[in-house]
């Protein structure tokens, strides 16, 4: 058989050649540049986006300028830069304030404009936008005009952008204005019957003012000055206006009838010592320890500062400088606080004891004054309590919890209610009722968090019977 022919086979073939360094460094110049490319293109878009992003914070921030200048008394706006820094937006001279790393300086500017399609003014209003004509308009300040210019840099390039708003004159630009107040603040400590202050205004034929006691009002005639006289009463007389703080306010108006924008004047009353508080009572209570529980009304002066309990001292006599405090504990402070009407004694003497509460102001030297003491209370030992209430349930009722329990066979004089806590304690109290006739208690302020509520009897003598409860609610 003959032999069968042998092939050379070249083991290297020509579709397999290499890449030669001239095309190897060809190709990488060519993707070198297409990145460099994307790379610069990259770099661009977030330059732009980075200015397009302070220019936006820019914009922004102007608009919060506006708003908040719009919310500013009309009056103060002549005063923008002080207005605004005050209410926390940035600080300096220049005016600079800084947003997301940014720090923009703020320069403002304002005017008065006069709308002449209600007619020009005899003469151009102060800090004027522009040269008024003669007309007759009473009050050329219809409008202030606010600009805000913000200045910032961005990559080494200065930027700034405006923003303007028009605020119209409360008063429409039509009424008369109150131009001054004399005295703008009063403090009364003599013992008269009247509070004077002079209106001073634009032209104008009359001027009406209110108090904010509910009871003083009036309207006076006049041109450009106007006198109120606020009736407050002698110290003592049925027609006092109690101590504290007051405000009149008050609007001029013009022969049309067209009022102008309405000023404030403050008035503090100090003429005397705060008087005895009033339903001052109380009793021994054994439930949780032995305290006495005492009860009172707020006084209606408004400078009360506080009240305080007190025992007499050695002497067994009140106010002759020996008195003990009970109420705050005098480790705790030297009053409670104003809108405070119960507190106890936790310590009591035993026996017998008489008890007295008074309240706290400040005399015309800002020195602390105690005032006349309350009708002096006698508490006696405990005596026996009410039953518990039988039982206790809870509802909800218009989303809140609504308490109904039963009552005890005994004579009630209220319920006292617990929320919360472990122990049923003093500290647990948190609400009464206002009399024992009504077995119902709805919490007006749940605050939509679930709460367990016990609820006791307490007769006239402020006996307290053991708790009902507990009984959980959920909202």
């Amino acid at each position: 058989m003959p032999a069968r022919p042998v092939h050379a086979v070249n083991p290297i073939h020509a579709g397999d050649d290499g890449f030669t360094i001239v095309e190897v460094m060809v190709a990488s110049f060519v993707l070198i540049v297409g990145i460099l490319g994307v790379l610069v293109m990259f770099t661009g878009a977030l330059r732009t986006t980075a200015t397009s992003n302070t220019r936006i914070g820019a914009t922004n921030l102007a608009r919060e300028l506006v708003e908040t200048a719009r919310e500013l008394d009309y009056d103060k706006l002549n005063d923008l830069t002080a207005q605004l820094q005050a209410r926390g937006m940035g600080s300096g001279s220049p005016w600079t304030i800084e947003r997301r790393g940014v720090t923009y300086t703020v320069t403002t500017t304002t005017c008065a404009f006069d709308d002449p399609s209600d007619g020009y003014a005899t003469t151009a209003p102060a800090n004027a936008c522009a040269t008024n004509a003669a007309g007759t308009d009473s009050n050329g300040d219809d409008f202030r005009r606010a600009t805000f210019r913000l200045q910032w840099s961005d990559a080494g390039s200065a930027r700034s952008i405006s923003q303007t708003t028009l605020v119209v004159n409360p008063a429409g630009g039509l009424g008369p204005r109150i131009l001054k107040i004399t005295p703008l603040t009063q403090r009364i400590t003599a013992n008269v019957a009247t509070a004077s202050i002079v209106w001073t205004t634009t032209g104008a034929q009359s001027l009406r003012w209110r108090a904010d006691d509910g009871a003083g009002s009036g309207s006076v005639t006049g041109s450009t000055s106007f006198t109120t006289d606020w009736n407050i009463g002698t110290s003592g007389s049925a027609d006092e206006v109690l101590d504290g703080a007051y405000s009149i306010s008050a609007q001029a108006f013009d022969d049309r009838g067209i009022p102008g924008e309405t000023k404030r004047a403050d008035v503090l009353v100090n003429r005397r010592a705060p008087y005895a508080p009033t339903g001052f009572a109380g009793g021994r209570n054994t439930r949780d320890g032995d305290i006495v529980d005492f009860e009172w009304s707020l006084n209606r002066e408004r400078d009360i500062l506080g009240y305080r309990v007190t025992r007499p001292g050695p002497d067994d006599l009140f106010t002759t400088g020996d008195d003990v405090q009970v109420c705050p504990a005098p480790a705790v402070g030297s009053m409670l606080a104003p809108a405070t009407k119960s507190c106890a004694d936790f310590g009591p003497q035993p026996g017998t004891q008489t008890y007295a509460v008074t309240a706290i102001d400040r005399d015309s030297g800002n020195a602390l004054r105690e005032g006349t003491p309350s009708a002096i209370l006698t508490v006696n030992p405990a005596g026996t309590p009410p039953s518990q209430p039988p039982s206790l349930t809870v509802l909800t009722v218009g989303g809140k919890p609504e308490l109904t329990w039963t009552a005890p066979p005994e004579s009630v004089a209220f319920y006292r209610i617990y929320r919360d806590g472990t122990s049923v304690t003093y500290a647990d109290r948190y609400d009464r009722t206002t009399d024992g006739l009504g077995t119902t208690f709805t919490d007006s302020d749940p605050r939509a968090t679930s709460h367990s509520y016990w609820v006791t009897a307490v007769d006239a003598k402020y006996n307290e019977s053991i708790p009902i409860g507990r009984v959980t609610w959920t909202p």
